[in-house]
């Protein structure tokens, strides 16, 4: 049965040999032509187009809360009239809190809010072709006058009432506290201390001096004085503008990212033993050009079918690279492994090359591929996006290796041939004996000498030889090998554990850099002050409203509402029992009932949006209830609380929505993790579809699938340990994680199907020969790249460095350890020959009668 495995890798590694030889004749021409496509493609950059909304980008798209803002937009009118319990799209915050977080409750506290509010109100200015405009020119109004919330902290009242320690809690002078005080506390009804305030400044929605005078407010708050607090601040666009800022306030590091990755690849692919025929090091440098130039052409790609771009797919270079150094690395390895120069052909080295590590790096590159692609179906439209540029680019790149990579390979491979200097290729060269004789002295003999490689010796750097000869040495004892199995089972305890505590959720703080004004803002609401979540229950069609019975409905509804555990049973706002309670309330008819309330909505203006009449007057075909939440903390509890609020309504006999603007936010707590398991979850079946399909073989595929598993829980455990939470941040970073958590497991897992032995310590001493090196280099120079983030300022850049870090060292340490002690016990053997010495483990492939030579000779097989 194992031979029928052989079979068909053997015969797909040989459509790749095929090509290998048609590159090997046509190098210039592969190699003129991809540049020049990938040059063109290039240009499409020129229609790059940029998406920084965060609402659009870090909330669910068609969610339930979106979808109900529309049809409730398209209900009720919009006021020109303010009123707090509505929507608010333009506004400016302030929060006032103790510099020592002491208690506010003192004249000089007092003294600096209303100094901070001068400052505000009559400070700042906007001068328009002549005219001034201060906030009472663009503010939002409630009977003619400007309206903040939080001004009761600024009335004579509430300062009189202070002093005399009288002041009530949590309602004052028909005003809540809760949602404006920072950390109270309250006894016998009365308030006993805060740390600060939150002061709201409303913006008129239609002004267009808006965005100017928040643009003033900006450049101007931090000039307001105050003795005994401090300010953080914020406005309607922050987030936004916040967020274009974010990626690229840490360019720095992201640029020593890649020149780090670059120099090691430099160095990790140069023998350093002055031999300028063999050297690799700008061989090296060309793959990783190669890598660079597909982010490229990708990026105009899919500029020119128009995706936006946003600023996280900052990242897709950085991925590509890593994706790029791989494959360098893996293609290097097998025309190391190759026969030597002078026994063989250029064509022939060109052939083993693609038939073993070609179809290597075609597994990784379409796993990884396929992962972004299935991430391309998220809800979420930051990951849509940065799925579809970082999975093009990946299709890119390993087109890129296979073409122009591999054509400079062929040309590198005439160059050895013809022993010519590897930078002066014009300029043939001999050994440094042979240059002695020929009369050559002092720098010229360490400058210029050269020989070509006859193994893998000759070319493997230190960083490719010692790594793999130490993990060789590590898995031989059997100690060590249970020693390996027992911390990994403690790893997969951890992991467990992690998961299962896992938070989810995005933080708004977390989409600004460390030291923005923006984060100060978000941390301190997040620390500080309670989120109050003002709730709309709207019915949504025609009722009769003098019925007794559709009153008792729409108060059974309220009722049940408010008995819940996260609700506060005092606040309501509602027009008919307010309607109710008055001298003007008939409901004889409806007819009656509906001129009545006409007159009364006139009166009561604060009610007069709640209601929307026809236009003829004779039914009402909406109306609209408040309730709000008590102060909620937890981002799962606020999106539980949004689920049973739906929940209560579905359960309703009228039918009704509830609806508030937070709820947009909120729709990423409960969609996360099923949004997140179900990408994840369908990326792995369809890798391990398509690992089968190039390496059919059911023990290597059970230990890739139970190895990705293993990885991936274990990701999803640390996150917990490294206090990242499951956002669509950190979905983002996951999607890209799944590709990579199955490359070097199945690198390691193809070299030993492909090596030819009896023995398994000699299958896996083979494999690690031949992908031992690859996967370490390659692994090595991302991690040393990703240490740069650990200084980075941007929450976005920290959560992408520990997650590249955390599959990249569980992926290595899978590969070389863990893999190839399982292997060691369970491995599948090759029966078709026996090797000729069963306890012979070798340290490098070096001989031309070891196993790797019968498969380059293709010997012939029993069949199946």
């Amino acid at each position: 049965m194992g031979n029928c495995y052989l079979k068909h890798e053997k015969k797909i590694a040989h459509l790749f040999g095929r090509y290998g030889r048609f590159l090997a004749r046509h190098p210039i021409k592969i190699l003129v032509i991809a540049i020049a496509v990938n040059c063109l493609l290039g240009l499409g950059m020129l229609r790059l187009e940029e998406e920084s909304n965060a609402e659009l980008l870090y909330t669910p798209v068609n969610s339930q809360s979106s979808i109900d803002r529309d049809y409730l937009q398209s209900l009720y009118p919009t006021s020109l009239d303010f009123y707090s319990h509505k929507d608010l799209s333009r506004f400016i915050e302030v929060l006032i809190l103790t510099k020592d977080r002491g208690n506010m409750l003192t004249s000089e506290f007092l003294d600096d809010i209303n100094s901070v509010d001068n400052h505000i109100q009559k400070t700042i200015f906007i001068n328009k072709t002549g005219t001034l405009y201060y906030f009472t020119d663009v503010c939002a109004k409630q009977s003619g006058s400007c309206v903040v919330s939080g001004d009761i902290f600024l009335s004579s009242d509430f300062k009189q009432m202070m002093l005399a320690n009288n002041i009530t809690y949590p309602i004052f002078k028909h005003t809540s506290l809760t949602s404006f005080l920072a950390s109270p506390s309250a006894a016998n009804g009365l308030l006993t201390s805060a740390i600060g305030v939150k002061l709201t400044y409303h913006l008129h929605l239609l002004s267009v001096h808006s965005d100017q005078w928040e643009e003033a407010f900006v450049n101007a708050i931090t000039d307001a004085a105050v003795n005994v607090s401090e300010l953080a601040y914020s406005y309607s666009l922050a987030l936004d503008h916040e967020l274009e800022k974010n990626i690229f306030g840490d360019i720095f590091y992201y640029a020593a990212t890649l020149t780090i990755m670059m120099m090691y690849a430099s160095i990790a692919t140069s023998r350093m033993n002055c031999n300028f025929i063999a050297d690799r090091s700008l061989l090296g440098q060309a793959g990783v050009f190669a890598a660079v130039l597909s982010v490229m052409s990708s990026v105009g790609f899919v500029s020119l079918i128009g995706v936006k771009i946003i600023n996280i797919v900052a990242f897709t270079p950085f991925l590509v690279v890593g994706i790029g150094i791989d494959d360098v690395f893996i293609l290097m390895s097998g025309i190391a492994d190759a026969k030597s120069v002078d026994k063989s052909s250029v064509s022939d080295r060109i052939y083993f090359m693609m038939k073993t590590s070609g179809i290597a790096i075609t597994i990784t590159s379409v796993t990884d591929f396929l992962a972004f692609l299935i991430g391309t179906s998220s809800v979420f439209i930051s990951v849509r996006n940065f799925c579809i540029y970082s999975g093009v680019a990946v299709l890119f790149c390993y087109v890129n290796q296979i073409t122009i990579f591999s054509s400079i390979i062929v040309l590198n491979e005439r160059r050895i041939k013809t022993n010519r200097h590897c930078v002066a290729c014009c300029l043939p060269t001999k050994d440094k004996e042979s240059l002695r004789e020929d009369g050559k002295t002092g720098c010229l003999l360490y400058a210029c000498a050269g020989y070509p490689p006859n193994d893998r010796s000759d070319v493997d750097s230190p960083l490719e030889r010692y790594p793999k000869k130490l993990i060789k040495k590590i898995i031989s004892h059997l100690t060590l090998k249970i020693i390996i199995i027992v911390l990994f089972v403690i790893y997969f305890g951890f992991s467990v554990y992690g998961a299962v505590h896992l938070e989810q959720g995005l933080s708004l703080q977390n989409l600004a850099a460390d030291d923005s004004f923006f984060h100060k803002y978000a941390t301190w609401i997040d620390e500080y002050f309670g989120t109050d979540i003002v709730m709309s229950f709207n019915v949504k069609n025609t009722q009769t409203y003098s019925s007794a019975w559709t009153q008792s409905v729409i108060t059974s509804v309220l009722t049940t509402a408010k008995n819940d555990k996260d609700m506060d049973s005092s606040y309501e706002i509602n027009w008919l029992m307010a309607f109710k309670q008055s001298h003007l309330y008939v409901n004889t008819s409806e007819s009656a009932f509906i001129r009545a309330l006409q007159t009364f909505l006139t009166n009561m203006t604060q009610y007069a949006s709640d209601v929307v009449i026809d236009s003829a007057g004779s039914t009402i075909t909406s109306s609209r209830f408040y309730l709000k939440s008590n102060s909620i903390k937890s981002n799962y509890d606020k999106g539980q609380l949004m689920l049973r609020m739906r929940g209560v309504m579905n359960d309703s006999v009228i039918p009704i929505i509830v609806y508030s603007y937070l709820f947009i936010f909120f729709e990423q707590f409960v969609e996360i993790l099923p949004s997140t398991l179900q990408t994840v979850g369908i990326a792995i079946v369809v890798i391990i579809v398509v690992t089968i399909f190039f390496m059919p073989h059911p023990t290597l595929i059970t230990i890739i699938a139970v190895s990705l598993f293993t990885i991936l829980l274990g990701l999803f455990g640390f996150m917990y340990f490294w206090d990242i939470s499951l956002s669509s941040i950190s979905m983002i970073h996951l999607v890209m994680t799944v590709g990579f958590s199955v490359d070097f497991s199945a690198h390691i897992c193809h070299a030993y199907l492909a090596v030819d032995s009896d023995n398994r310590d000699t299958k896996v001493q083979l494999a690690l020969d031949r992908s031992g090196g690859p996967i370490f280099n390659a692994a090595f120079s991302t991690l040393l790249g990703i240490s740069v983030f650990g200084f980075a300022n941007s929450y976005i850049f920290k959560t992408f460095g520990k997650l590249m870090f955390l599959v990249i060292f569980f992926g290595l340490a899978h590969s070389v350890i863990l893999i190839p002690v399982v292997l060691s016990f369970v491995g599948p053997l090759n029966t078709t020959k026996k090797s000729k010495s069963k306890s012979t483990q070798p340290s490098s492939v070096k001989s031309r009668k070891s196993p790797i030579y019968w498969i380059v000779l293709g010997k012939k097989r029993k069949s199946c």
